[in-house]
């Protein structure tokens, strides 16, 4: 059966992948928040370009134009950020994980050494001074 499906991912590459799909979000996210940036300097040229004109009517669109921009801006910021705070909880997790291992093992190897001084009666003569 695991033929068929492929094999099933250990979950350190379950939470590589996850990584990745994040910081490539976060990189999608910052290259939309870039090309908003470059449309609010051009819409800002064009409300001067217009001004100047004596366009009124035509400022005024625009002008609204560029309050959304900006609003996009914001929420693109925003969106980037909480990706970036979801990013950063999985490291702790991971972090987590990873002292809880470290911890087993300890504990293992304190158990052995508690069953072996227990074993002779006292402290080992090699460790006694």
């Amino acid at each position: 059966m695991d033929l068929l499906f492929g094999r099933r991912k250990t979950p350190e590459e379950l939470l590589r992948q996850n990584q990745r799909a994040l910081a490539r979000a976060m990189r999608e996210l910052d290259r939309e928040r870039q090309k908003l940036e470059a449309q609010e300097k051009k819409i800002i040229v064009d409300i001067k370009k217009m001004a100047k004109q004596g366009q009124m009517d035509a400022v005024k669109i625009m002008a609204k134009d560029l309050v959304r921009t900006r609003r996009y801006v914001k929420k693109f910021i925003t969106m980037r950020a909480n990706v970036q705070a979801v990013s950063l909880k999985i490291q702790t997790l991971k972090s987590n994980n990873s002292m809880a291992q470290a911890m087993k093992g300890v504990t293992k190897a304190m158990a052995t050494m508690n069953r072996q001084v227990g074993a002779r009666g006292g402290v080992p003569k090699t460790v006694a001074t």
